[in-house]
């Protein structure tokens, strides 16, 4: 998942296929609206970086498709302006360490 803000949209991602020319669809997955958008995309080492000109609001999780010739990155958006990312934890304090003592492998 990729996090960005109000001000800074940003997106780094490592593509399936390194193309320049991209077409990006965003799609905001609490009014289900789509937008898409052409841009040229900037490799940067293994990476491939786009800037989108949407503007992302505070709070909401987006899905981004990556397209060239074929489609080559698909993932997850959150846009938030905090940056104290631990206040944004899926499961906070529910991990329970696991102890067992018998620490042997059953070989058949």
């Amino acid at each position: 998942m990729h996090i960005v803000t109000t001000s800074d949209s940003t997106i780094s991602f490592l593509p399936r296929a390194f193309e320049t020319s991209v077409s990006v669809k965003i799609t905001d997955e609490e009014t289900n609206s789509s937008t898409t958008q052409s841009l040229t995309a900037t490799e940067n080492v293994n990476y491939l970086v786009i800037t989108p000109s949407y503007t992302f609001k505070e709070g909401r999780y987006y899905t981004i498709r990556v397209t060239g010739t074929a489609e080559i990155y698909r993932g997850r958006v959150f846009c938030t302006d905090q940056t104290d990312y631990e206040k944004y934890t899926i499961n906070q304090d529910q991990y329970e360490q696991y102890n067992s003592d018998n620490n042997g492998y059953i070989y058949r």
